[in-house]
């Protein structure tokens, strides 16, 4: 039933920097997400953009647009994956700044409290080599905020 290993316990300082990279890489996903998405909704704009232009030069003379919108099924599945294309951006680009707010937030929480977490000369020592991999692997700096 159960193991006789023993568990192993992580320091203080270890879970703080694993939490500092989970968060950091939440963030990076989530600008990819929104750059995606970015992309995505200025395609499908240009796109139907081009779709009404050519229809505009082909069609000859309009006399109402709201009838030339209505009377045109194409162009009215583009509005409507338009707008819902805008919403998932729109959706993406919030969840996107709460993800940075809570990554820049530890951040400046580590830097502040490093005293604390690193509180012996073995760990200040210890916290030098975790800085330079954290920015030399991760891209993250806990020089400043």
């Amino acid at each position: 039933m159960g193991s006789n290993e023993p568990k192993s316990v992580k320091s203080y300082h270890e879970v703080v920097i694993e939490a500092l990279i989970e968060a950091k890489g939440k963030e990076e996903k989530a600008e990819k997400d929104v750059e995606k998405w970015g992309y995505i909704f200025l395609g499908i704009l240009v796109a139907g953009l081009i779709y009404v232009a050519i229809k505009f030069l082909t069609g000859g003379q309009v006399t109402s647009y709201l009838t030339f919108i209505i009377s045109d099924a194409l162009l009215l599945l583009w509005i409507a994956i338009l707008v819902i294309s805008f919403h998932i951006f729109n959706v993406k680009s919030k969840n996107y700044e709460k993800k940075e707010k809570d990554y820049d937030e530890l951040k400046e929480d580590i830097i502040d409290r490093s005293s604390d977490i690193w509180n012996s000369n073995e760990l200040e020592e210890l916290r030098l080599e975790k800085y330079q991999e954290l920015a030399e692997k991760h891209d993250i700096n806990l020089y400043h905020k």
